[in-house]
């Protein structure tokens, strides 16, 4: 089969298109014909060799979609022919946690797509069952292959973890991204004043239409006070899409009481934290890691009436892939891009 492999970390053009043996579906899995895949900034994490469980020559991509053609040994309830799109990781389905429903807590079974699981830069892959959802027949491909780490993200960072409340004002970094996109349109739909940051003034103008209140641009990524000026006291609720660059500023920009939610970490750094400002403003800092199966169908569900929208800005052939890379580090994509490959 013909696949994007990554040929040792560093540039985007180390993604190179190669013939790469057929895979097989083996106990619990599934072998998927891959229709789509979303090019994620994680993948650019990955490429650059930040990630520590990844191994090169390795297959990038966690975002794909695509339909059964092979059931391995073990296999129950997916068949040939059964629409799939993957989960970002796996989870044991056993342990206290994914009994209590905090699956992306599980350390039984951590493996992520594109990582430790070779992903969807291919014609083919294999799929544990456990990292699979059911993608509903009326939806496009490339809107299945995103769903999960944009819709069901934006679920999972907005109402799982934000647990964002109708009324609230909600601030969002890097909110022109795919999740982004997703989490402006969610919060506003569940009732929230929505603040979306963004670097650029050209994003300005789509952000009003995926539904932000107002629309904060700082190229210089120093923008909590602009925030404060809009709000009085800040905002209830800080979504942190990019991280280590803009963590400071969220925090400040929150309001008493208020609720830091850190989905991503595009600079793979770390941060310092004020505890005083902590301890005086009583703010909450939680993590928000992965999408579950239960938010994937919310997101599916979410589309269907039309309550969100999906941002797949382009599609490209899987031969770009590196191209794709380019564009995100150039911050030059508003919503996500997509790979499709030539069968």
């Amino acid at each position: 089969m013909e696949a994007v492999v990554l040929v040792s970390f560093g540039v985007p053009e180390n993604l190179q298109m190669r013939q790469v043996p057929d895979p097989s579906p083996g106990q619990d899995e599934v072998l998927l014909r891959v229709q789509a895949c979303g090019v994620c900034f994680h993948d650019v994490i990955n490429r650059r060799g930040d990630l520590p469980r990844t191994n090169v020559p390795a297959i990038l991509g966690h975002e794909a979609a695509g339909q059964v053609i092979e059931v391995g040994s073990g296999v129950e309830g997916w068949s040939v022919g059964d629409r799939a799109a993957t989960l970002q990781r796996l989870h044991c389905g056993d342990c206290r946690h994914c009994s209590g429903g905090r699956n992306s807590l599980c350390k039984e079974d951590t493996r992520f797509f594109g990582e430790e699981i070779p992903g969807g830069y291919a014609d083919y892959m294999v799929a544990p069952v456990a990292g699979l959802g059911r993608v509903p027949q009326e939806v496009e491909w490339p809107v299945a292959a995103t769903a999960c780490c944009t819709s069901g993200t934006a679920v999972h960072v907005v109402r799982t973890r934000g647990r964002v409340q109708r009324g609230e004002t909600v601030l969002i970094t890097g909110a022109s991204g795919g999740v982004g996109m997703q989490a402006v349109q969610l919060a506003r739909h569940d009732g929230a004043r929505v603040i979306a940051v963004t670097s650029s003034e050209r994003k300005v103008d789509v952000l009003r239409e995926a539904g932000a209140h107002e629309v904060v641009v700082s190229g210089d990524l120093d923008f909590s006070r602009q925030v404060r000026d809009l709000t009085g006291e800040g905002a209830d609720v800080a979504l942190e899409i990019v991280g280590s660059l803009t963590f400071e500023q969220s925090m400040r920009a929150l309001a008493p009481g208020g609720r830091l939610v850190v989905v991503g970490n595009l600079k793979t750094q770390s941060v310092a934290i004020n505890p005083g400002l902590v301890i005086v403003k009583e703010l909450e800092i939680r993590g928000a890691y992965a999408t579950t199966r239960e938010e994937l169908g919310q997101a599916f569900e979410l589309f269907a009436t039309g309550a969100l929208r999906p941002w797949v800005s382009e599609v490209l052939p899987l031969s770009d892939a590196w191209r794709a890379h380019q564009r995100l580090e150039a911050r030059d994509v508003t919503g996500r891009l997509v790979l499709t490959p030539d069968h």
